[in-house]
């Protein structure tokens, strides 16, 4: 993860990474007063969101204010936004006082690096500091939500399945915004 405030180190990211410049990073807060740093406003639908599903595997996505690169939204105004559950990444993200990017630990198009040994085969000297939480189990990603529209909408289901978000909005609301992809 990097900086999400320093242009430098997301350029470096991307360059890292290897990753297209047209695919969205997202980002990790330590809390709701440090999203509301960085975002236009929190919808309703988001905020009913948070409190079941964060800190957790449930990404939402937001209007981003300037303080966001348009690099991390690749020009659409949006950006993923989650509490992580691991507190290694929240003392992280709470320590540097901004949000962090958040991405797996892989070049893109490979698979996550699940172990120390493996990550160091990716990025050997590529990166200027790695912290090592010991060995990872395989994972289905979080689940990423948009809530920048009236429907609310499922863009990837992960590890919270969309009917259980769902349960907590209208029926109809439901039945029309589901685009899993």
């Amino acid at each position: 993860g990097v900086d999400v405030t320093n242009e430098q180190a997301i350029k470096h990211l991307f360059d890292v990474k290897r990753r297209d410049y047209g695919n969205p990073v997202a980002v990790v807060v330590a809390d709701r007063e440090m999203l509301a740093s960085i975002v236009q406003e929190i919808p309703e639908k988001a905020k009913i969101l948070m409190d079941v599903f964060w800190p957790g595997p449930l990404t939402i996505l937001f209007q981003t204010n300037k303080q966001i690169s348009r690099r991390l939204t690749t020009n659409t105004g949006k950006i993923g936004i989650r509490i992580s559950s691991h507190p290694g990444a929240n003392a992280l993200t709470r320590e540097l006082g901004r949000p962090l990017t958040t991405t797996s630990a892989n070049l893109s198009g490979f698979p996550p690096s699940l172990t120390l040994r493996h990550l160091k085969s990716y990025f050997r000297d590529k990166v200027d500091l790695i912290v090592d939480s010991g060995d990872l189990g395989p994972s289905r990603g979080s689940t990423v939500v948009d809530v920048t529209e009236e429907k609310l909408s499922v863009i990837r289901e992960g590890v919270i399945k969309a009917e259980v978000i769902f349960r907590y909005f209208e029926e109809d609301e439901a039945e029309t915004a589901q685009e899993i992809t």
